[in-house]
């Protein structure tokens, strides 16, 4: 139903631009305007023609020049400090904390569907989702 809503809406707004037009006419100042409705008797209808734009070329990974290998090794193999293990630690701990609190203040919890439904969960598996996120905040939370 969404999918042919935006269908809808984009075929309306391309059908509205295609036709559009665009008059120039020239104030009582001397200043040239443009405006998308005819302004007085000498304005004229300007046809402007779009093109699409040029995009350069995608380059690979094998055309850019590579770094030192030996130095992305290092930077993925390198072990995080104390300092951001403990701040990865806080980020997951308040996540793990705050969907606990939404779980056990909401009465019904669902699972969103690829479609964009919702399937709500049976009491057994609100049960078993709860219990999940307390267990997430006894593994992140000191």
């Amino acid at each position: 139903m969404r999918a042919i809503s935006i269908i809808t809406l984009g075929l309306l707004a391309a059908s509205a631009l295609h036709g559009a037009e665009v008059f120039r006419y020239v104030d009582e100042n001397g200043n040239v305007a443009y405006s998308d409705r005819p302004v007085g008797q000498n304005a004229e209808s300007i046809v402007i023609t779009t093109i699409a734009p040029v995009v350069p070329p995608r380059t690979t990974a094998a055309a850019q020049p590579n770094e030192n290998p030996d130095e992305s090794v290092q930077r993925e193999a390198r072990e995080p400090t104390p300092e951001e293990r403990a701040e990865d630690r806080a980020v997951n701990c308040t996540i793990a904390r705050e969907r606990m609190e939404r779980y056990a203040i909401s009465r019904r919890l669902y699972r969103p569907l690829p479609d964009g439904e919702r399937e709500y969960l049976s009491d057994a598996e609100i049960d078993e989702a709860r219990a999940g996120a307390a267990a997430d905040v006894e593994e992140w939370c000191d």
